[in-house]
């Protein structure tokens, strides 16, 4: 196999050093150069890094000639970056949100027919251990059906040391854009269902000294055999607390309850604890399983026409939509119905 050739086009959320780390962790991966149209960015990671780094998005793809690219620019620029990148001939791998409205999302998708190319979105829940235990479980009968999943994200704002772009509305996008699509995915992934309807609330509470702003978030999904998932998603850990936020999701099913406790940080869910009460036996901590392959292997694998993988392109697109549809209903207080949209 040919060496994989990787870069990275915008540097506006630290979320993309998780990209480069996942993938100078694969054999034969180089990482090649990078885009950033801010200048201080730009030199203080090319010191980092110790790669080139390009002032213009075209010529960083003439010069070094990527596969891959990781991108994390604006949440609303992302649409016409990606686009750009899949017309040069680049496969490309998001962080989240991948789009901030509907219209850039057809974009991308028909960006990606058109130019036969791979765009995916780092939805890394799905490689949790925990997470994809609890799948495992699901799939082997041993939980039997699901009734509810209730998860729980709280985040530190800090807004000291956020960039301004955030506090924008039309470049951020909001908070339920921003946090609450990684349960929304981990919802379809575990029903291996579609939801029907989506309700949802966002606003601000907090911090009002920011026009337009949403520091928190609901998300109502329901699913046709009634089952329901629920999603809470904030800013509101203060900045005092130990840790960056105390995340928690929970799961009843027909054969038991689980929770899951992050361990002791939102940002280590994935080594997090398993709690599982069954109807049949007494309380069990169960030790999680992480998959034998990270989200980035299976990444490349899928550019170099492989077919199987934990979380397909199509996954992060169809998720993305559930999340601006729910977006759409808190903005109008009215519950979206799911059936036909997705």
């Amino acid at each position: 196999m040919k060496n994989i050739r990787f870069g990275i086009a915008g540097i506006k959320h630290f979320h993309i050093l998780e990209f480069a780390k996942g993938m100078n962790q694969i054999p034969g991966s180089e990482f090649v150069g990078f885009y950033e149209d801010d200048e201080a960015l730009r030199k203080t990671y090319e010191h980092e890094f110790g790669v080139k780094g390009y002032a213009n998005l075209e010529s960083f793809v003439d010069s070094a000639n990527p596969e891959i690219v990781g991108v994390a620019v604006e949440n609303a620029k992302k649409s016409e970056v990606i686009t750009r990148l899949v017309g040069l001939g680049c496969h490309v791998l998001a962080d989240k949100p991948l789009v901030t409205d509907l219209k850039q999302l057809d974009e991308i998708e028909n960006s990606a027919c058109v130019h036969d190319r791979q765009i995916g979105l780092m939805l890394l829940e799905r490689y949790h251990a925990p997470t994809f235990t609890i799948h495992k479980m699901l799939q082997e009968g041993t939980l039997g059906a699901l009734v509810s999943f209730i998860a729980i994200a709280p985040h530190k704002l800090k807004p000291d040391g956020r960039p301004t772009w955030m506090f924008d509305p039309g470049l951020y996008g909001g908070v339920l854009n921003d946090l609450a699509i990684h349960n929304i995915d981990i919802a379809t992934w575990l029903w291996n269902d579609l939801p029907v309807s989506v309700t949802a609330s966002e606003g601000c509470l907090r911090f009002k000294q920011f026009d337009g702003f949403t520091d928190h978030a609901g998300v109502f999904l329901e699913f046709a055999d009634t089952s329901t998932a629920m999603i809470r998603v904030d800013w509101m850990t203060p900045e005092m607390f130990p840790s960056h936020g105390d995340g928690r999701q929970f799961y009843e099913a027909t054969e038991g309850t689980i929770e899951v406790i992050a361990a002791p940080d939102i940002h280590t869910l994935g080594q997090g604890t398993i709690q599982f009460d069954s109807w049949k036996d007494t309380r069990k901590r169960l030790t999680p399983i992480a998959p034998e392959v990270t989200l980035y292997k299976e990444f490349v694998n899928l550019c170099r026409g492989q077919n199987e993988a934990i979380l397909q392109p199509a996954d992060g697109f169809r998720s993305t939509r559930i999340t601006l549809y729910a977006r759409h209903a808190a903005a109008t207080g009215k519950k979206v119905d799911l059936r036909g949209k997705l």
